[in-house]
């Protein structure tokens, strides 16, 4: 049998957890005079194809880049909770979307998009070429 395949039927699929990183919104620890730390992880790819499905515009056939990183956020930050009912009365935010908008600036957002992003397998450092 592939020796590749093996060692894919040992995996325990428990054990096959999402990648996490503790990021810090600088911007916002220097508001506070403390670390703001936001914990992203990686999103399933079921999550990444409703993200893609929402922010398409049919008609046009091309996807809202914004919307995408927004949503992309909102799935990946794991802390602090963003659906927080405090937080999202504190900055008088409808929707956790809305306390996002408030709270961080648009690169800010594309960092931590990035940042998602990149968990989730996309970017160059994700596959390498076996060199024989």
């Amino acid at each position: 049998m592939n020796q590749t395949l093996d060692l894919l039927l040992q995996v325990d699929e428990a054990k096959l957890i999402k990648p996490r990183r503790e990021v810090e919104i600088k911007r916002l620890s220097e508001s506070v005079g403390q670390k703001v730390v936001f914990t992203c992880e990686a999103i399933t790819p079921a999550k990444m194809a409703e993200i893609q499905e929402m922010v398409m515009d049919v008609r046009k056939q091309e996807v809202d880049i914004p919307e995408m990183q927004l949503m992309t956020v909102l799935a990946g930050v794991k802390e602090p909770n963003l659906k927080s009912t405090e937080l999202l009365d504190k900055f008088k935010a409808p929707t956790p979307k809305e306390l996002l908008l408030r709270l961080l600036l648009p690169g800010e957002i594309q960092s931590l998009y990035n940042i998602i992003s990149e968990l989730s397998g996309y970017g160059e450092k994700a596959v390498e070429e076996v060199k024989n």
